[in-house]
């Protein structure tokens, strides 16, 4: 009976002292883009929280550190280099935007640590060859830019002007815009660009004006986006106003009250977890999240919180599968083989999508990722196909 007691005991040693599975997070907690970073702390805090009430990651019990970046990719760096070496993190997610995400990734790449990035240029994971180590959850800004334009057509746009963020985001959004307008018959008529932190654009917005366009795409995250409607409407824009679907959290709502009425975007199906057809494979996943959400949170989730958690739900999966054959004790060993485990990962079900990904496909989501929607009242209406 000792040597049961015993070797109970053991195992009870060993389990509570199973090396942790340490995560590294670097969010925009504070600057231009906190408004996204909050919730997508909210969700990597609550993911970390329901995970170990589960038991962890096969025994091993999860932790996040997360660090703020400040919105600036600078920072960024420092607290990538901070989580790897520090931390000694055997993965990391950042960043919350497209700047800092590609500041990162020399760093990523020298260290060999695997990356999930929360924000949308497509070359964070675009050429794949020269992101071994990188992948992202939101989806590719020729998904959501080709819904919009074909949502275009369909409402009788002919001609449309731009106005975007002078970075990688708004750059990434452009890019897309020229592609797909031209293949569906729509003209671009003016294209115009400004900072972050601009808070004054009527320069822009007169001459988008004077095009005078069918309908505007703005490219651009909160409040700055904001900042662009209201200008375009001041100068006394009447056409159709399309946003990106990184203005989808409760800034880009609260900021533009009834001003917004009528505006048309691209969104993900978080944003509209209420009306999604059972059917989709991963409506479920979707509606699990929110509930969990909702209940601890008391709010409804955004877009940016949905990427955090299926960066989580999809290091949980790779890491299942490689603690099967790899200790966490042999940091690069594990690095390695979890990066593998996520490019292998196909036909995995997420709040953001169904993920396929490749050694050619770092970002793993499709068309099904995009839900048409206009504003009406402070509140998102599907857009019936």
């Amino acid at each position: 009976m000792i040597m049961g007691l015993l070797a109970a005991g053991s195992l009870l040693f060993g389990a509570a002292y199973a090396q942790d599975i340490v995560i590294g997070a670097a969010i925009a907690q504070t600057g231009p883009a906190s408004s996204l970073g909050s919730g997508e702390v909210d969700a990597l805090k609550l993911f970390e929280q329901q995970v170990n009430q589960a038991g962890g990651i096969m025994g091993h019990n999860l932790k996040i550190v997360v660090l703020d970046t400040a919105s600036d990719p600078s920072k960024a760096v420092l607290d990538v280099r901070k989580l790897v070496s520090e931390n000694n993190a055997l993965a990391v997610v950042c960043c919350t935007t497209s700047p800092e995400s590609l500041a990162v990734i020399d760093t990523l790449q020298r260290d060999q640590v695997p990356n999930i990035s929360l924000a949308a240029s497509a070359s964070i994971v675009q050429p794949a060859s020269d992101r071994h180590w990188v992948f992202k959850t939101p989806p590719l800004d020729s998904v959501m830019v080709t819904r919009e334009v074909a949502d275009m057509v369909a409402q009788g746009v002919g001609t449309v002007g731009f106005i975007g963020f002078n970075d990688a985001y708004g750059q990434g959004g452009l890019t897309e815009l020229k592609k797909a307008a031209p293949e569906q018959g729509v003209d671009i008529v003016d294209t115009e660009s400004f900072a972050r932190t601009d808070t004054n654009l009527s320069s822009q917005a007169r001459k988008l004006v004077n095009a005078d366009p069918d309908a505007v795409l703005i490219w651009a995250i909160p409040p700055a986006g904001n900042v662009a409607q209201k200008a375009l409407q001041d100068a006394g824009y009447q056409g159709v106003i399309y946003q990106s679907y990184g203005m989808t959290n409760e800034t880009f709502l609260r900021l533009g009250g009834a001003s917004l009425n009528g505006t048309r975007l691209s969104v993900l199906p978080v944003i509209v977890h209420d009306k999604l057809p059972g059917a989709l494979p991963f409506a479920s996943v979707v509606q699990d999240f929110v509930g969990q959400y909702q209940k601890t949170y008391g709010a409804t989730p955004s877009s940016f919180a949905g990427h955090a958690w299926d960066a989580g739900l999809i290091l949980q999966a790779a890491a299942t599968k490689v603690l099967a054959s790899t200790s966490p004790d042999d940091t690069a060993a594990f690095r390695s083989a979890l990066r593998d485990a996520i490019e292998g990962l196909q036909g995995f079900q997420a709040v953001d999508g169904t993920f396929n990904f490749s050694p050619d496909d770092h970002s793993g989501l499709g068309s099904t990722s995009a839900v048409m929607v206009t504003v009406q009242d402070g509140a998102y209406q599907v857009v019936q196909p």
